[in-house]
């Protein structure tokens, strides 16, 4: 009884609850899940210092694959339980699927701090769909969305 307790207590603490056992890889043919595709360059990122986990990350659009976007824009990420925002992977050129509006799941352990912008999409325990926008992922979203 007593280990049944530590794993229910362990599983609702914020830090330790929020390990995945595996992180599912970004799969390139879910992109047109997504309601926003494009490819740009990164100009900005601040960490909103949640606890959470969510930063603001502003793209120079270059083309809009999916939807309609253009110049710069601002967008959310909200981490998931695999994968949170970090600096690292929001450099360069980008290639991102998001969503309108915030967070996709709401919750009162993860509130939406940005409704108003979209959101790079973030499985709980998978890899963002922020990807490096290389000629070869470029052309695989392309494809994929066809």
């Amino acid at each position: 009884m007593r280990k049944m307790m530590m794993v229910v207590v362990l599983g609702i603490m914020p830090v330790a609850g929020r390990a995945c056992t595996m992180l599912a890889p970004f799969e390139m043919d879910q992109i047109g899940g997504a309601e926003l595709v494009i490819v740009g360059k990164v100009t900005g990122y601040q960490d909103l210092g949640t606890a959470w986990d969510a930063a603001l990350v502003t793209v120079q659009v270059e083309d809009a694959l999916k939807g309609k976007a253009g110049g710069e824009v601002t967008f959310i990420w909200n981490g998931g339980m695999a994968q949170g925002p970090y600096e690292t992977r929001a450099t360069g050129r980008v290639l991102i699927g998001a969503m309108r509006g915030g967070r996709i799941a709401v919750s009162d352990r993860a509130p939406d701090v940005r409704p108003d912008l979209p959101s790079i999409v973030q499985p709980y325990c998978g890899e963002v769909w922020m990807q490096p926008a290389t000629k070869a992922t470029v052309a695989e979203a392309r494809k994929a969305l066809e």
